[in-house]
């Protein structure tokens, strides 16, 4: 039930359908349209002396990947719970940013980035992982993995593991040194 204006007017929104429709239609053609734009799969065309990509054809073509994602319904429920999960997730990480901003200061010698750099790879691959959990969730399968990796495939799951960790150790004991090196 609706208390404020605003309130009200966000019941109508959801009544009206633009959480269920408009939102995830103008998502998915975006992303879509900006990937295409990117890697200019569809080539491109001259124009005043600059190559650009076809923008007709990346605009279509998203738009008909828009429109089969609204047909599925599953998809469209899973980005409604998983965006605003991801969006929760880059909400911590800014605040966490401001409280080491805080705790280093404004020092020109001691530059968050490079006091972190060796974390890097450890923390994008958390926040990856963080982020398929929530995508995996939204469809429900996160229990089953979860069940497969603490349950009936903890041998499995503990092998992989092991397997991968020796296959770690032996890229860095092999791997050849860096062209920049004096070793």
């Amino acid at each position: 039930m609706a208390t404020t204006v605003l309130g009200g007017t966000i019941e109508f929104l959801q009544d009206f359908g633009f959480f269920d429709v408009i939102l995830p239609f103008l998502l998915i053609f975006t992303i879509t349209f900006g990937v295409l734009e990117k890697t200019k799969i569809f080539g491109v065309e001259k124009f005043k002396g600059e190559e650009i990509p076809k923008k007709n054809i990346n605009a279509m073509i998203a738009f008909v990947i828009a429109f089969f994602v609204l047909a599925t319904k599953q998809v469209v429920e899973s980005i409604q719970v998983s965006i605003p999960l991801v969006a929760l997730i880059l909400v911590a990480i800014v605040c966490f940013l401001m409280l080491v901003g805080i705790f280093i200061g404004h020092n020109e010698s001691l530059n968050f980035f490079t006091s972190f750099s060796r974390f890097k790879g450890f923390i994008a691959g958390i926040l990856i992982l963080a982020v398929v959990a929530i995508f995996f969730q939204s469809f429900g399968w996160l229990d089953p993995v979860l069940d497969f990796i603490f349950g009936s495939g903890s041998e499995v799951f503990l092998t992989l593991i092991f397997v991968g960790i020796v296959g770690g150790v032996i890229y860095f004991v092999f791997k050849s040194p860096s062209e920049g090196s004096s070793s």
